[in-house]
């Protein structure tokens, strides 16, 4: 269904297939052509008006403007899937630190290297923290063992515990 409507850039009567239409076939794409080169040719401010750092050609202000402007996006402890400060990869568990206390928390560290470092020091460059019974979210400091990373082979470091394993079998089998 067609509608008679009048061109509001050269006034002239066309026949549209949408009555909300603003503009005949050829002015519709004279505007789009001026709009399009108003924003090329920079007569648009492309600044932030808050703190005139560079900002999208149609966007009202920058990206941290922006995030600053929306109270609705919550980070850290007000997000709705904050877990504590705590997440887990790979099978390990990793915990957000604060490098000063009470201040803003920064990257997630692994939790088994945490505790052994705070019970044994800084770990030595090209150690590994190694979990003695292969679950690597058992994080218990006797199941946690530092040794270079050369030596971090399963063969090297199950064969010391082999023969205990064989004798822990053997209790078991006496107490059945």
């Amino acid at each position: 269904m067609a509608a008679s409507l009048q061109c509001q850039e050269c006034k002239q009567g066309f026949e549209a297939k949408r009555s909300d239409a603003k503009w005949c076939p050829t002015c519709r794409v004279e505007v789009h052509r001026k709009y399009i080169r108003e924003y090329e040719h920079g007569r648009r401010k492309d600044c932030c008006p808050k703190c005139s750092a560079p900002k999208g050609k149609r966007a009202h202000f920058c990206r941290a403007c922006n995030n600053k402007q929306q109270p609705w996006r919550k980070v850290g402890r007000d997000n709705a899937n904050w877990k504590g400060g705590w997440t887990k990869a790979n099978g390990y568990v990793y915990i957000r630190v604060s490098p000063e206390p009470d201040g803003p928390s920064g990257p997630y560290k692994a939790e088994h290297r945490l505790i052994w470092e705070k019970h044994h020091g800084p770990l030595p460059k090209g150690w590994v923290v190694h979990h003695l019974n292969g679950i690597r979210d058992d994080n218990r400091l006797e199941n946690l063992a530092g040794m270079p990373r050369k030596r971090h082979n399963l063969k090297l470091v199950v064969a010391p515990y082999e023969q205990r394993i064989r004798e822990l079998e053997a209790q078991l089998q006496g107490l059945k």
